[in-house]
């Protein structure tokens, strides 16, 4: 039973036009290469990837063991029409489900593209119950902007 919701959002624009951030986004090989803390990655189909993160969540956490979490993940694009793309992340991490939307909207900005992003985090009780000993919030928050980040960088190139 998942019960805990998380929510984040963010926008940032990239010197790129629409078609080649849409391109990139909408192309699972692709993009699952610009996701940081990747340690691998098998592209399923099309619209799906399975994925192992390894995160590490540094010497604030008082348990030497959850100190550096990995997560085996599917990572689905569910749905891509004209600027919206919609993707799934279902996986497990230190023992707890966690599932992950995120929604990137692609706006033309006249050859550049302005990126708005949401993301909504549903975590296991486990990782609820971590939460007495590491900022949960905090830790998804990175996740996520670290994701974000690492296709901005992509995008740069």
């Amino acid at each position: 039973m998942m019960s805990k919701e998380l929510r984040y959002s963010g926008s940032f624009t990239v010197n790129k036009p629409r078609e080649e951030v849409m391109d990139l986004i909408t192309d699972l090989s692709r993009a699952v290469e610009c996701i940081p803390n990747v340690v691998n990655h098998e592209v399923l189909d099309r619209n799906k990837a399975r994925v192992r993160f390894r995160v590490d969540l540094g010497d604030e956490v008082p348990i030497a063991e959850l100190r550096r979490i990995t997560t085996d993940a599917t990572i689905e694009i569910v749905s891509a029409a004209n600027d919206e793309v919609r993707y799934k992340v279902d996986g497990r991490a230190a023992g707890s489900a966690i599932s992950i939307l995120l929604m990137i909207r692609v706006l033309d900005k006249g050859g550049s593209s302005q990126i708005d992003w949401d993301a909504t985090a549903n975590l296991g009780k486990l990782l609820q119950m971590m939460g007495r000993f590491i900022n949960i919030d905090s830790l998804v928050k990175k996740i996520s902007e670290d994701t974000i980040n690492g296709f901005i960088n992509c995008l740069s190139r």
